[in-house]
């Protein structure tokens, strides 16, 4: 296998432990057994600093709708508040859980997520806001599947090719699954959200030392189904014609584009001040969640972007990190899978932003309003402190087979 994680592995000339009959331990006895230390204390911190900046931003970014809608400044920023603390219990929760034994949940949770999708295409059973059909209410509550389906993707996938080979059957039934989730979520419509699936699933097959020539075919043949998709949907086609050009339709389509970029160039290098946005009073659509970003440029100016993109830099050099220290291959694949979701979605958030890509919906991750993504992105985090947690040598349970 070529794949660079698979013969560092190698290069370490780890060998299974003998018991005292000689013979080689099953790692799966042995999980729990090693020692496994305090978590990456940096990449708390930076997590922590994030949802924080976050909080405030959607404060500011939020209040004029919130009073206006609900007559409370503090709407959102109590819901995103109230998400923050789920998902910060869920992320100390999970970094002491023992990540090997999510291989377990591994088919449960992404059957778990399929169906969840499928509920969305229900009439009657799924909530549609704004033309899309991407959310289910359950009570009070109301939750985005799609988001479970990204954790489902990155732990099915490490549990996949820490363990086969690329062209393993067993890894192309999970492909197979994986497609299926992606398929679903194109027809809520969410395509924004499909690719980050696709693209973090990507990640993980390039790394895994799948053929390079293969990747691209793949992606050649996604980017061609994408834009055939793109062109029988009307509303699409005008964000692709938009962005290109927003001063086409400049009230409608352009609109968007034009408001998020006024906002980013009036911040200046200074910015305009904490709660002095002019654009986020009604010109800005969807200003604190999808468009947050160019709230940030307007209040923190130049220095305050450096800074978020400074931080989201910190954490990309501290997920890689901790795969690279990973004790064993899924570890390392899931440490990968995380990283490159978290990244890949916040890379995308800001460059529609900025007018460098069409509008998609992508929110920004730690940063802007939504309830779903902030749990389900601090819960990886969890899994990420977990892996950072291994001290010394950890067996490894994976045995690669080939037929």
């Amino acid at each position: 296998m070529s794949s660079k994680i698979l013969s560092t592995q190698e290069a370490k000339g780890w060998q299974p432990r003998a018991n005292s009959s000689g013979k080689k331990q099953d790692a799966s006895n042995l999980i729990g057994q090693e020692f496994r230390g305090l978590p990456n204390r940096a990449l708390i911190t930076l997590i922590i600093t994030l949802c924080s900046f976050g909080l405030m931003v959607v404060f500011s970014a939020s209040a004029p709708e919130a009073l206006s809608s609900f007559q409370d400044s503090t709407a959102y920023l109590r819901k995103q508040a109230i998400a923050c603390a789920i998902g910060f219990f869920l992320m100390f929760t999970l970094s002491k859980y023992d990540y090997r034994k999510l291989k377990r949940v591994a088919w449960p949770l992404t059957l778990f997520s399929l169906m969840l999708l499928a509920v969305t295409l229900v009439p009657g059973m799924s909530v549609t806001t704004m033309g899309s059909t991407r959310w289910i209410q359950v009570g009070p509550i109301q939750f985005q599947p799609s988001e479970l389906a990204k954790v489902a993707t990155i732990i099915l996938m490490a549990s996949g090719v820490s363990k086969y080979f690329w062209w393993h059957r067993q890894v192309f039934v999970r492909l197979i699954v994986i497609l299926m989730m992606a398929g679903i979520v194109v027809k809520q419509p969410d395509l924004g959200t499909a690719i980050m699936i696709l693209g973090t699933l990507l990640s993980m097959l390039f790394v895994s030392g799948t053929n390079t020539l293969l990747i691209l075919g793949a992606m050649g043949v996604g980017g061609t189904l994408a834009w055939h998709h793109i062109q029988k949907t009307p509303y699409q086609m005008a964000r692709i014609q938009s962005w290109l050009n927003p001063e086409l339709n400049p009230q409608r389509e352009g609109w968007n584009i034009i408001q998020a970029q006024l906002a980013i160039g009036s911040g200046g290098l200074w910015g305009q001040g904490f709660g002095h946005s002019l654009q986020k009073l009604y010109y800005l659509p969807v200003q604190h969640a999808d468009f947050i970003f160019a709230v940030i440029s307007e209040e923190f100016g130049l220095l305050g972007c450096l800074t978020v993109l400074a931080l989201f830099g910190l954490f990309a050099y501290y997920g890689f990190q901790t795969a690279l220290q990973a004790k064993t291959l899924f570890g390392r694949f899931l440490a990968i899978g995380i990283t490159s979701q978290i990244m890949l979605q916040a890379l995308v958030n800001i460059m529609v932003c900025t007018g460098l890509l069409p509008v998609t919906g992508i929110t920004l991750p730690f940063l802007s309003y939504g309830g779903t993504s902030m749990v389900i992105t601090l819960a990886m985090v969890g899994i990420l402190l977990s892996i950072s947690r291994d001290r010394g040598q950890v067996e490894e349970e994976d045995s690669y087979e080939v037929h």
